[in-house]
C-alpha cells in the first residue's frame, strides 16, 4: 500500500538531487472532442493492459480481449477463452497479436484479421507469464507469480512450429516489465525499491548482458513501465521515485534527463509516439492523468485529467496523433479515454475582455488564433460557451475567425456577478486544439449624491448628506465612503485633505459634518469604490465659508 503524501514527498526529495529537469511550460487541457467509453467489465484490479494495430485498439481485461476502433468506440469483438491475460505484443506487420495468459501458462498467437487464436505455446516450466516484449520473430515473456516462487524471463522463436523456451540467466522476485527495440532488450525489475533494470543486446537473438542501470544509483523505486526509442539506445522509465520520468542512455547506462516532477502523481506508464518525438506520461494518485512531453526539450505540450478515473499501469499507447488511456473508474469500471490530436503541432488561441463592465450593458470579447509560431491558420469556427458565477453555461453561436486569426463578438450577460468565457477550437487534421478564456466582473451602476449648505461659518458645524445606490438599490451592507476635503482663499488652493470613511447606512444613506477653521471656498469629494456587484461612484459639493 502506498502512501500518496509520504510517498510524493521522498520522491521529490529524491529528484531534486539527480538530474536537472528539462524545460517544462503549460499546456491545454483535453476538449469536448475526446472519447471515454465504458468496456463492459468491472474491474477489481490494475492489472490491464492495451495495443493498437491493424486500425483496431485491443484491450486485455482479465479473461478476455475487447476491442475497439480508433475512433475510441467498441467494435462488439471480443476474444474470449483467455484465462488470466495480462499484456498484450502486436507484430511489425500487425498481422498476429500475443497475449501472454497467466491463468493457463500459455502465450496466444491471434490472428488479427479474424481474431482467431492460432496457436497456444506452452509455458508451463515457467509459470504466471505476464509481461510481454516483441522483437521481429523474437518474443520475450516475463513471468512470475506472488506465491510460487520467483519469476524470470524467456525467448521464444516465433518462427518454430513449436517454440521452446529459452530461459535468460537470473531470477526475479516478480514478473519484470519489458522493452525491446533495435538490438536491445531492457529488463526491468519489478516490487522493489532500488528496481535494478538489466541491459541485453539481442542482435543474435539470444540475450548477451550489457549491463545495469542501477537502481539504487537512480533512485528508482517501484518501477512500472518502459518505452525504448526505436533505435533502442534511449530508455524512458516511469517509477513511484525519483518522481519524473526518467531518461536513460542504453549504452552508457547513465540517466541523460527527467520530464516532469513528483507532484502530479506517481509515474505509471510511458509511451512514444510516431518517430519518437513525444512521450506520452501517465500518472497515478495525483491531479494530472496524461502528459505528453516533447521528447528533445521536456517541454509539456499537452496536459489532461479525469477526475472520477484512475489510469491503469502501462495504460497509454499511440494511434498515430491520438492518445488510448486506460482507466478505471471510482465505480470499479475499465474505461478507454480517448485524447484527440494530443501529438499534433500545436496551436495558440488568445482571448481578451474588459476586466468589469454595467450590467446591461454589451461585453465586447476580442482575441487570435494562430500557430504556435504566430502564422494565421485563417478562417475558422470557434466554440464559445457564457459560464455564470451560479455555474449555469450557455453557448454562444456563429463565432468565426477572419483569415487574419482575429475575431470578435459581443455579449450581455443577464446577471451581476464574473462571467467567464471560454473559447474553444476543435483542431483539425494538421494542428492540435487549443482553448482559452477571459471573466469579466459584471456590476451594477452605481449613483451617488451629496447635498448640503451653500455656506458656511468659520468655527461652525456643517453638515452633509447624500444616498448611495447600486442598481437602483441600496447597496451591499458595510459599504464606506471616502471623503476628500479641498480648500481655495481667493481662487488659491489652500491644499486638501482626507477626512475619516464614511459608513452608509442600510438604506443607503449617509451623513458627515466638518467644522471650518478658515474662510475660503470649500469642495467635499466622496467616492465609493464599488465591489464586486457595483461600480464605482463619486459627488462633489461646494460650501462657501466666511
Amino acid at each position: 500500500m502506498r502512501h500518496p503524501l509520504v510517498r510524493r514527498l521522498a520522491a521529490y526529495c529524491g529528484a531534486a538531487g539527480l538530474i536537472t529537469g528539462l524545460l517544462a511550460v503549460a499546456a491545454p487541457a483535453a476538449s469536448a472532442a475526446d472519447t471515454t467509453t465504458d468496456l463492459g467489465v468491472t474491474f477489481d484490479s490494475y492489472t490491464a493492459d492495451l495495443v493498437v494495430g491493424a486500425g483496431r485498439v485491443f484491450v486485455a481485461a482479465d479473461d478476455r480481449i475487447i476491442v475497439a476502433g480508433t475512433d475510441g468506440n467498441l467494435t462488439g469483438d471480443v476474444v474470449t477463452g483467455l484465462p488470466g491475460v495480462r499484456e498484450l505484443a502486436m507484430n511489425a506487420d500487425d498481422t498476429r497479436l500475443y497475449a501472454a495468459l497467466a491463468g493457463s501458462n500459455e502465450v496466444a498467437e491471434i490472428d488479427t484479421a479474424s481474431l482467431a487464436v492460432t496457436r497456444r505455446i506452452d509455458l508451463s516450466a515457467h509459470p504466471c507469464p505476464s509481461t510481454l516484449a516483441l522483437l521481429g520473430e523474437r518474443l520475450w515473456v516475463g513471468h512470475g507469480c506472488y506465491d510460487n516462487g520467483p519469476g524470470g524471463l524467456v525467448g521464444l522463436d516465433l518462427g518454430a512450429a513449436t517454440p521452446a523456451p529459452v530461459a535468460v540467466e537470473g531470477e526475479h522476485l516478480r514478473a519484470p516489465v519489458l522493452a525491446a527495440a533495435g538490438d536491445t532488450l531492457v529488463v526491468g525489475l519489478t516490487g522493489l525499491h532500488h528496481a535494478d533494470m538489466l541491459v541485453y543486446d539481442v542482435a543474435g537473438g539470444t540475450a548477451e548482458p550489457r549491463g545495469t542501470i542501477d537502481g539504487e544509483e537512480w533512485r528508482m523505486d517501484y518501477l512500472r513501465d518502459l518505452a525504448l526509442t526505436s533505435d533502442g539506445t534511449t530508455l524512458f522509465a516511469a517509477a513511484d521515485a525519483p518522481g519524473p520520468f526518467t531518461r536513460y542512455d542504453t549504452r552508457t547506462l547513465a540517466a541523460t534527463g527527467t520530464y516532469g516532477d513528483g507532484w502530479d502523481g506517481y509515474p505509471s506508464a510511458v509511451a512514444l509516439g510516431p518517430g519518437g518525438a513525444y512521450i506520452a506520461a501517465g500518472r497515478q494518485w495525483g491531479s494530472i492523468d496524461l502528459t505528453l512531453y516533447d521528447a528533445a526539450t521536456g517541454a509539456v505540450m499537452f496536459a489532461a485529467d479525469q477526475p472520477d478515473a484512475e489510469l491503469v499501469s502501462d495504460g497509454v499507447a499511440f494511434s498515430g496523433p491520438d492518445v488510448f488511456v486506460l482507466l478505471r473508474s471510482s465505480a470499479d469500471r475499465l474505461l478507454l479515454w480517448r485524447v484527440t490530436g494530443a501529438a499534433l503541432p500545436a496551436s495558440k488561441l488568445t482571448v481578451t475582455a474588459p476586466a468589469w463592465e454595467y450590467a446591461g450593458s454589451p461585453v465586447t470579447v476580442e482575441g487570435r488564433l494562430t500557430r504556435a509560431d504566430g502564422k494565421t491558420l485563417g478562417i475558422k469556427p470557434l466554440a464559445v460557451t457564457r459560464r455564470l458565477i451560479n455555474g449555469i453555461k450557455e453557448p454562444i453561436t456563429g463565432v468565426t475567425t477572419q483569415k487574419n486569426g482575429t475575431f470578435t463578438f459581443e455579449d450581455t450577460p443577464p446577471d451581476i456577478g464574473e462571467v467567464t468565457y471560454w473559447v474553444f477550437w476543435d483542431g483539425d487534421d494538421r494542428y492540435r486544439r487549443s482553448s482559452a478564456s477571459a471573466t469579466v466582473a459584471v456590476r451594477h451602476r452605481s449613483t451617488l449624491t451629496m447635498t448640503g449648505p451653500q455656506s458656511g461659518v468659520v468655527g461652525t458645524p456643517m453638515e452633509l448628506t447624500g444616498v448611495l445606490t447600486a442598481g437602483g438599490r441600496p447597496p451591499s451592507p458595510g459599504a464606506t465612503l471616502t471623503v476628500q476635503r479641498s480648500v481655495s482663499i481667493d481662487n488659491v488652493s489652500a491644499g486638501s485633505v482626507k477626512l475619516p470613511p464614511v459608513r452608509v447606512n442600510a438604506d443607503g444613506t449617509y451623513t458627515f459634518t466638518d467644522t471650518p477653521a478658515t474662510a475660503g471656498r470649500y469642495s467635499y469629494l466622496a467616492v465609493s469604490s464599488g465591489d464586486a456587484k457595483a461600480g464605482p461612484a463619486k459627488a462633489i459639493h461646494r460650501i462657501m465659508v466666511e
